[in-house]
């Protein structure tokens, strides 16, 4: 039993995991098979084996804030704004949208 009891000393110390030291009676037999490791996938791009979604290239470039305005006019200047389209370029007055909510 001593014999034994180093064997399992001495497997655990050499990183050996718990179901590996129950097959110490077992030396003619074949060592169990292990499992593969996942595969990477990335649900972004649907890929197997180049990243995983949290190392998604596509997902670092997406901007954290929207981009800056390319109006160059005068800030004094009032611009057209329709309250109805919600967009600039023309007056509300002027709106010829003919949909109301």
């Amino acid at each position: 039993l001593k014999d034994k009891l180093e064997k399992m000393a001495a497997a655990a110390l050499n990183g050996n995991n718990p179901s590996e030291l129950d097959n110490y009676d077992s030396h003619g037999q074949e060592p169990a098979k292990k499992k593969p490791p996942p595969r990477l996938f990335c649900d972004i791009c649907d890929c197997f084996d180049l990243h995983d979604t949290e190392d998604c290239p596509t997902q670092m470039q997406m901007p954290d804030s929207p981009p800056h305005t390319t109006y160059h006019g005068n800030k004094g200047e009032e611009r057209p704004y329709c309250d109805i389209c919600e967009v600039f370029g023309h007056w509300t007055e002027s709106c010829n949208d003919d949909q109301t909510f």
